[in-house]
């Protein structure tokens, strides 16, 4: 691709500049709503028989999250409680979100529901998800004729 074609598809692209102007625009007026949509983050690490799922969630009761695994997502509910502040204090800075959120995790197959486990240490909630029998690789033999 030459230059001005690189120029023309990057800069003059009006579909691309409308979306930048959007997202810059959700940033500027209501960037806490852009942040709920994303909490908690997430890793999800796959592995041979199961799926690891990791997310902070500090200061959450872990008896108030609510997990859900259906088919090959999975959606944590929770809230986080504000700090308020205490008679003759003001904030100086309030940069941590409160209220309700949730989040679905679509995984890469199916998990067996049942023998999900979780577990919450430290703020880090882990979510160990087994992948059914049927479902896992099989190594296959090639037979010399």
């Amino acid at each position: 691709m030459n230059r001005m074609n690189y120029f023309a598809t990057r800069f003059l692209d009006p579909w691309r500049q409308l979306s930048r102007l959007e997202q810059d625009l959700g940033r500027v007026f209501s960037p806490e709503i852009a942040r709920a949509r994303e909490y908690p983050e997430v890793n999800v690490f796959v592995r041979q028989e199961d799926v690891l799922v990791t997310t902070e969630v500090p200061g959450i009761d872990p008896e108030k999250l609510d997990i859900t695994v259906m088919g090959d997502t999975v959606t944590l509910r929770g809230e986080r409680i504000a700090d308020e502040a205490k008679a003759g204090e003001t904030y100086h800075r309030r940069e941590r979100s409160a209220g309700t959120f949730a989040r679905t995790v679509q995984l890469p197959f199916e998990v067996d529901a049942g023998k999900t486990e979780a577990s919450y240490e430290k703020g880090v909630l882990q979510l160990k998800l087994t992948r059914p029998e049927s479902t896992r690789p099989k190594k296959v033999t090639v037979k010399a004729v």
